[in-house]
């Protein structure tokens, strides 16, 4: 059996999903996905690029394949580019090598410790009501958790001090509204944003989980300041406070506040992992097998994480179903999963059509599929559909 192409397959906005398709002498075809985020021009033409240097090899040698993708392009491209067009070429490999040994790629991986994989998702306020009101409110903010709790989430995620920020100040540039990386957060904004905290514990009561997302907003002065602010609310935990790549600084500012740190989604590379854990910066890790290399790099992510006593949460957000089906099969594997990002259901129903069969969160959970390779086909008809958020 020999790769016979290796296709990149982009979908419709307002999400521009990017698969890799590979075709082989057999007939086998296998799936993967790279996370588009604005530019899935860049990531097809990656794909298409890196698809030509494995044309005619054989696409059981998964690892050799993998290896020689993040090796052997002398200028390379940026990691963030490599490690997301590789991820997407390695799981559509992995999704043919399944189908040729006709078992499910967790198989691959060593077997599963779980049948399914325990979600949390955002809190979800629909367009309509964001309509209602010039600003999200604290109450908004309440019954978007309340209506994922109904769901079966037991653990839910937003951005309040983005949210706030951006209604307050506004910052724009081209067009674009958004609060800049590692800033000083200003004080006189804090407790309309801790408001939309406390909201949502009153509302969900305290056996549910609340992570809070910073996206790397915060400066270590603001990051200690309002994560100790934020200790009386005992978070699942307080997701990237520091822009990626301020190690020292995150490890400083976990050993001032008294809340569990997560991170991951923009680390690229084993040793920036490696060296996250060396410095004891984070207490939670989370990869996103769209973004940080795909199956074969985030099970090492896995294994290494391991080795400290770290679990691993992973990220999936702007991917598709596809993606939640690849993650899942990885953390299936794994000893120290702890619970997995999901789209949520509005949104996977939205985009559900997109794999067949169809895999749905059930009751805050996601079966993993048990059919050979990854258990699903992307249906390429849908790949034009027009949706709405």
């Amino acid at each position: 059996m020999k790769i016979t192409s290796v296709e990149p397959l982009v979908s419709a906005s307002p999400r521009e999903f990017v698969f890799a398709k590979v075709s082989t002498s057999t007939g086998l075809v296998g799936y993967g996905e790279a996370a588009g985020d604005g530019a899935p021009k860049v990531r097809a033409a990656s794909i298409e690029r890196m698809g030509r240097a494995i044309i005619g090899m054989d696409p059981m040698n998964t690892d050799m394949i993998y290896q020689s993708l993040n090796r052997c392009f002398f200028f390379g491209w940026p990691p963030e580019e490599l490690m997301r067009c590789i991820g997407a070429i390695d799981g559509a490999l992995l999704d043919v090598k399944g189908k040729a040994l006709n078992t499910p790629v967790y198989n691959l991986l060593g077997g599963k410790y779980r049948d399914k994989i325990k979600l949390y998702c955002h809190i979800f306020i629909p367009r309509e009501e964001r309509a209602k009101s010039e600003k999200v409110t604290p109450q908004m903010q309440a019954e978007g958790a309340l209506r994922q709790v109904k769901q079966g989430f037991t653990v839910v995620k937003f951005d309040p001090f983005t949210t706030v920020f951006n209604q307050e100040v506004g910052v724009q540039m081209k067009g674009f509204v958004n609060i800049f990386q590692g800033m000083n957060y200003p004080r006189k904004l804090v407790p309309k944003a801790i408001a939309m905290v406390e909201a949502v514990r009153e509302a969900v009561g305290p056996e549910i989980g609340i992570c809070l997302d910073f996206h790397g907003r915060l400066d270590v002065e603001s990051a200690i300041r309002i994560g100790r602010l934020l200790e009386p609310f005992n978070l699942f935990f307080y997701e990237e406070p520091l822009p990626p790549g301020d190690d020292e600084e995150l490890a400083y500012v976990r050993s001032r506040v008294n809340i569990p740190i997560c991170c991951g989604e923009r680390r690229y590379t084993l040793r920036d992992f490696r060296r996250l854990f060396e410095l004891q910066a984070t207490d939670i890790i989370m990869p996103d097998h769209s973004r940080n290399g795909g199956i074969t790099q985030i099970k090492k992510v896995s294994v290494l994480a391991d080795t400290f006593r770290i679990p691993v949460a992973p990220h999936v957000v702007f991917s598709s179903p596809l993606n939640a089906v690849i993650s899942a099969h990885n953390m299936a594997s794994i000893p120290n999963f702890l619970i997995h990002e999901n789209m949520g259901p509005q949104r996977m129903n939205l985009y559900a059509d997109l794999i067949t069969p169809q895999v749905l969160p059930e009751n805050g959970y996601l079966q993993v599929p048990t059919r050979p390779g990854l258990g699903v086909e992307l249906v390429e008809d849908n790949l034009e559909k027009e949706r709405n958020l």
